[in-house]
Formats: structure tokens, C-alpha cells, sequence
């Protein structure tokens, strides 16, 4: 069967094998796909460092455990220990390297077991292993995306079969009844069905977290002004959305751009566009983190912070004003801006202390303009 993609030609399985291994590893993974991965590798270090202390003391205290078994768990209680006591230090290539690490090592614990170690051994290394190894395929799917994840879980459970369909054939198997030949087709199913959900799953959660990502994306370019960057009317509605369930009073500063008609009719609309760019630009830099600034409409600018005492809003306002009028003075326009000042008293609708704003604005303008003004709610 051939299929052509972007005008390449692809045929079956071993084009899909292909195109996996070309794709770039995720670095980092997608949000919560690797926040999910780095806790459930931290677990499974955490509890396999304990699970690997008590297996060491086991071998130290009782006879019967061989010299390879206890020699494994000793280098897996040193590495799981490193590891541990690292990891807020290692980048995250050298912790996706460690779980590669860690899965061919449990493969060869695991073919030890089948094809050298004593029969009574095998049972605790076979569940162990098939403990172990889906942990590690999910820790990885999630990493390396599904294309990949699928390929290491069926290579890696065609080797843990092969090799188990070797081991039974031996015939002290007999003694501990793991000499079935059914096994190595058994778990060839369970370890390649489980990583093939597991990465199906893993890829609708992607998608799921891109489509969510693009939405978010989608939003805050639907809120935001193109030409400043700030809020939109939109955007400002939201936020104050926000603020409002505070239920805490805050101030309200709308600013306008002084004869910026006379501006635009003499020097043209994309001088205009600077002069509303600096204003802008000079309120963002001038604010708070907590305050919250977009362009209402045209050359108005409305700015909400947390003061709720007059005299601290007017200050704040003659510093945006000042700053403004500094910044351009030595431009070919240079430019002032007229606020109208009021706040929020929680008890009315926000769109009433905005109107209080306008009054005080309109008041500015009548003042000369470059000034501010102040409308409380009395």
C-alpha cells in the first residue's frame, strides 16, 4: 500500500518506522505530557531505590540469592541514588539518557534471569521486570511522542519474548513451571499492546494540550491591540472581569493624547501610529505587574491599579504624565496626555466609575490639557 504525503511517496510499516526515528525528540515534551513524565520518573526512582535497598539486604542476610542478583541490585541502588540526589540539577536529555539507561538494563537483568540464573530466581527478576518495564515504556512514550514509543515498546517486547521463549526451553525450567513455549507469545502481547495504548493515549493528550495552547493563543491575540501590544476593549472587559471578584476597591486612569487630530493631520497617520506606540510603550514599562493597561479606543489609554486612595491615583497619574512628556520631548512631536482619574468603590458598575473617568478627562481638556483630574464618587 503507497500513500503520498506532501508529495512524498510513503509505503506501509517501514515508512512509518522511518519517519518515527526522523522526528525530533520532544525537548522539553509538550506541558503537562512532561510534568506527567518527570513525576512518574521521580516515583519510580524513589521506589525502586527502596524496592533495590531491601532486595541488597536480602541477598546479604539470605542464602540462595546469586552473586549477579545481588551485584545487579547494588549498581541499581548506586544509580537510582545518583540519580535521586541530582535531580534538580540534570538537564532533561540527561534524564530522558538515564531512563534509556535504566530500560536496557532491566532487559538484561531480565535475560540473565531466563538464560543463566538458578530456576527459583527467575520468578522474582520475571515479576520485577514486567513491573518495571511498562513504568519506564509509559515514562518514555511520554517523552519521545508515539511514533517512537510504540517502536522501543515492540522492540522491547519482542526481545523480553524471544528471550523468554529461549529460557523456557531450558529444562530445569520444569522446576519452578515456566517451561510453557506459550510464554514468550504471552508476553510479547501484554508488554506490545500496553505500550501501543498507552502511546495512543499519550498522543490524544497532546493533541488535546495543543489544540488548548493554539485556543489560549487564539484568545490572547483576540484580546490584544495589534498596533500597542496592550489590552484591547476586549481584553480590559476581562480583566476587570477579573479584578471585580476581588471585591477590593482599585483605581481607574484614562489618559488621552493631547491634539493628536492636529498630529495626524500634519505629519500623517503613521506619525500618529508612533505617538500612540510611545504612549503605550511608556505606560507598560511605568506599571506595576499587579496594574493592568490597555488601549480603550483611538488615542485613550485606560489603566486600572490597586491604589483606591485619591491622592495616591493622582500621583500615579502625574507620573505616567511626566514620563510620557519626557520621553518625547526631544522627538519631532513631541507629545502630552490629559487623565481623568476616579476609582472603583465596588458598590456600582465598573462602566459608571469609567464614565467618572471621562468626566474628569473632559475636565483635564477644559484645564489646558498635560494635566490630570480627579471625579470621586460621593
Amino acid at each position: 500500500m503507497v500513500r503520498e504525503v506532501d508529495g512524498k511517496k510513503h509505503s506501509g510499516v517501514f515508512s512509518w518506522v522511518r519517519d518515527a526515528w526522523k522526528v525530533k525528540p520532544r525537548n522539553p515534551p509538550v506541558g503537562s505530557n512532561r510534568h506527567l513524565a518527570l513525576l512518574l520518573t521521580r516515583f519510580l526512582v524513589l521506589l525502586t531505590m527502596i524496592i533495590a535497598v531491601l532486595m541488597v539486604q536480602t541477598g546479604i542476610f539470605f542464602e540462595g540469592i546469586s552473586v549477579i542478583s545481588a551485584t545487579f541490585a547494588g549498581f541499581w541502588v548506586l544509580f537510582l541514588t545518583t540519580l535521586y540526589l541530582l535531580w534538580e540539577r540534570l538537564p532533561l536529555n540527561v534524564i530522558r539518557g538515564a531512563l534509556f539507561f535504566a530500560l536496557i538494563l532491566y532487559q538484561i537483568r531480565w535475560a540473565t534471569a531466563w538464560l543463566i540464573l538458578e530456576p527459583h530466581e527467575v520468578p522474582v527478576a520475571t515479576i520485577a521486570s514486567l513491573l518495571y518495564t511498562p513504568m519506564l515504556l509509559m515514562i518514555l512514550g511520554l517523552m519521545e511522542g508515539q511514533k517512537r514509543g510504540v517502536i522501543i515498546g515492540i522492540s522491547i517486547a519482542a526481545f523480553m519474548a524471544i528471550t523468554a521463549q529461549v529460557g523456557s526451553a531450558r529444562a530445569e525450567m520444569n522446576a519452578v513451571a515456566l517451561d510453557d513455549p506459550r510464554i514468550g507469545t504471552l508476553i510479547f502481547l501484554l508488554i506490545s499492546v500496553y505500550a501501543f495504548i498507552q502511546n495512543t493515549w499519550s498522543a490524544q493528550q497532546t493533541l488535546l494540550e495543543e489544540k488548548g495552547t493554539q485556543a489560549a493563543l487564539l484568545e490572547a491575540q483576540a484580546n490584544k491591540d495589534p498596533l500597542t501590544g496592550l489590552l484591547n476593549r476586549r481584553g480590559m472587559d476581562a480583566a476587570v472581569t477579573t479584578w471585580l471578584t476581588r471585591r477590593q476597591p482599585f483605581g481607574a486612569l484614562l489618559l488621552d493624547i493631547d491634539h493628536f487630530k492636529a498630529l495626524n493631520d500634519s505629519l500623517g497617520h503613521a506619525a500618529g501610529d508612533q505617538a500612540i506606540k510611545l504612549v503605550s510603550s511608556t505606560i507598560a514599562g511605568a506599571i506595576r505587574d499587579n496594574d493592568v493597561a490597555g488601549r480603550w479606543g483611538g488615542e485613550e489609554f485606560l489603566v486600572i491599579c490597586q491604589e483606591s486612595d485619591p491622592d495616591q491615583i493622582t500621583a500615579f497619574a502625574n507620573r505616567l504624565r511626566v514620563l510620557i512628556a519626557d520621553r518625547s520631548a526631544d522627538s519631532d512631536a513631541p507629545l502630552t496626555v490629559s487623565v481623568g482619574v476616579s476609582v472603583f468603590p465596588l458598590y456600582e458598575h465598573f462602566e459608571e466609575t469609567v464614565m467618572r473617568a471621562d468626566k474628569a478627562l473632559y475636565a483635564a481638556k477644559d484645564a489646558g490639557r498635560n494635566c490630570v483630574r480627579g471625579e470621586w464618587h460621593t
